[in-house]
């Protein structure tokens, strides 16, 4: 439920859950027969959970289904990123299967990550006046966060999840919803090989937030950063911040033909 009590829009990263309940559970959970069920066993399971802890909402799992335009504009965004393994490639078709079985609905859009999708769906979402749940592993997705959209996301295991509003995403980055590209931008993300700045972390990266505002007037005000090594790599590696941002940066145009009052709580 929403913070006010009333039903919510739910919209679940179907590769993200995925990904966490394989690699949460052993390998060797398999029916009679050997094939492999820890991924399907564990999606399920975060179904359930979610449903027990905010009850049967309407619910839309979106899936991956390109990179967004991303791979054209970086040539080794998520190059670093194995094969999917082979025990998981084996129980994907399963998983929207599952979501059916719940009531739940599917959905892939042609060249688009479940993000972008998402965040199309979420503000489309809220400007109608919804409130909207994200499930997803991905931090990125912090910066639709909103008075109307909230990212529930997941931790270690299958049960490990917080629950993140403007509020809890300030307390937890030193850094408001809207400057997470920014964020991502000056110390990068090795999880989709984005390369921000070398030798910018999250604290420093974080406060320079905080003293300039923005990506650009960082960049635009180096003279008055603190440290000359800083100073020589921000200059050095500016293009890669201009670059990690937007690759960083939702889509929320994706062209979906979805109507979210259709899928609305009465």
């Amino acid at each position: 439920m929403a913070a006010n009590g009333t039903r919510e829009l739910v919209l679940i990263d179907g590769n993200s859950l995925a990904y966490r309940a394989f690699f949460a559970l052993p390998e060797d959970l398999a029916t009679s027969r050997g094939e492999p069920t820890n991924a399907i066993f564990g999606f399920a399971s975060m179904l359930v959970k979610l449903v027990q802890e905010h009850g049967l909402q309407p619910t839309l799992v979106v899936w991956d289904a390109g990179t967004s335009g991303r791979a054209e504009l970086y040539d080794d965004y998520k190059a670093q990123r194995e094969e999917t393994p082979d025990l998981l490639q084996q129980q994907l078709p399963a998983l929207p299967e599952i979501v059916e079985a719940f009531g739940f609905r599917n959905l892939r859009v042609d060249g688009y990550e479940a993000d972008d999708v998402i965040a199309t769906i979420a503000r489309r979402a809220a400007s109608a006046g919804l409130d909207v749940l994200v499930v997803t592993g991905d931090r990125d997705l912090f910066q639709i966060v909103d008075d109307r959209i909230r990212v529930l996301a997941t931790a270690r295991g299958i049960t490990d999840t917080k629950l993140y509003d403007r509020d809890a995403v300030v307390a937890r980055y030193g850094i408001p919803p809207e400057l997470v590209p920014d964020f991502v931008g000056l110390k990068g993300d090795t999880s989709d090989n984005i390369p921000g700045v070398p030798g910018i972390g999250e604290k420093t990266a974080a406060e320079l937030l905080q003293r300039f505002g923005s990506l650009e007037e960082v960049l635009a005000r180096v003279d008055e950063v603190s440290g000359t090594k800083r100073r020589e790599k921000l200059r050095a590696h500016a293009e890669d911040a201009r670059v990690s941002k937007q690759l960083a940066t939702v889509v929320d145009t994706v062209p979906v033909e979805l109507d979210p009052a259709a899928l609305a709580p009465p």
